[in-house]
């Protein structure tokens, strides 16, 4: 009967166990929940804790929004660790003047960036890394020139208030539609139907008055190559004249040479021939005078 006793005993403080780690096991599982769902929900909440009724981007697509949407960029740093922080945080939820700044977000591109990811970049903290601070950028992400240096000459982007963030909000809108206006100034207006023609009709005449114009230089260029090929032609014939005529005066002065040599020789040969005839002549008369002699 004892032994039996014992082992009730033994057996109710193991499903009592059992229970225990049962009932911790879910504590556990809730509380990883909770983490995970706190952990899911900071990672979907682009406000970090202010204002959800404001349409938050992420940092890495504000450029590329701000482009499209032509609009300037609402830039706000911050770190949960920072006291600062969660003032400016209670200050966007309990202000009377939130909604304003609510309506004016729309004409940005609102974004808040937390702790570790704040950007590198030097030129998103012009007078230091205080935090909290508001810059407002252009739709290149380069920031305007709009700050709190009037009541903050030492942290100019510092905003403590909601009424100080409308104020700048509304000075870097007109700020950055100043700049939209000017760059629209200094481009080139396009062109309208009649221009368009006006200028196909100009940009032919131009290519027309080109080609004309290439056409001319392709005939005063063959032109001057057809006269220096004829002169070298007229070079070559009267070189070939002059070089005929040299040798034609050569030919003749060989030719008189020769005649003048010829007649010399024939003279010389008749004189040779007159003077045989004339000795022959004398040896006859020589002999016809001693034979006379003789008699």
């Amino acid at each position: 009967m004892r032994l039996i006793w014992v082992g009730l005993f033994v057996l109710a403080v193991a499903v009592a166990a059992d229970k225990k780690k049962e009932k911790k096991e879910e504590e556990t599982t809730k509380d990883e929940k909770k983490e995970e769902k706190e952990k899911k929900d900071k990672t979907t909440d682009l406000g970090h804790g202010f204002s959800k009724d404001i349409e938050w981007v992420e940092w890495s697509k504000a450029v590329g929004v701000a482009k499209d949407l032509n609009k300037p960029i609402f830039f706000l740093i911050h770190k949960t660790w920072c006291g600062a922080c969660t003032n400016l945080k209670r200050e966007f939820k309990n202000s009377k003047d939130t909604k304003e700044l609510i309506e004016l977000s729309k004409n940005f591109v609102m974004v808040n960036v937390e702790d570790d990811d704040e950007p590198e970049d030097d030129k998103y903290a012009p007078d230091g890394g205080y935090i909290p601070r508001i810059l407002f950028l252009d739709a290149d992400g380069e920031p305007l020139t709009t700050n709190n240096a009037k009541r903050y000459k030492n942290n100019q982007y510092f905003y403590p208030l909601v009424p100080q963030v409308i104020d700048a909000m509304k000075r870097a809108f007109d700020e950055y539609i100043g700049i939209v206006e000017k760059k629209d100034d200094e481009e080139p207006t396009p062109p309208t139907e009649k221009e368009e023609e006006k200028e196909k009709k100009e940009d032919k005449k131009k290519a027309e008055k080109k080609e004309e114009e290439k056409e001319d230089k392709k005939e005063k260029k063959e032109k001057k190559e057809k006269k220096e090929k004829d002169e070298k032609k007229k070079d070559e014939k009267k070189k070939d004249e002059k070089k005929k005529d040299n040798k034609e005066k050569k030919d003749k002065t060989k030719d008189e040479k020769k005649d003048k040599k010829d007649k010399k020789d024939k003279d010389e040969k008749k004189d040779k021939k007159d003077k045989k005839k004339d000795e022959d002549k004398k040896e006859k008369k020589d002999k016809k005078k001693a034979k006379k002699e003789e008699l």
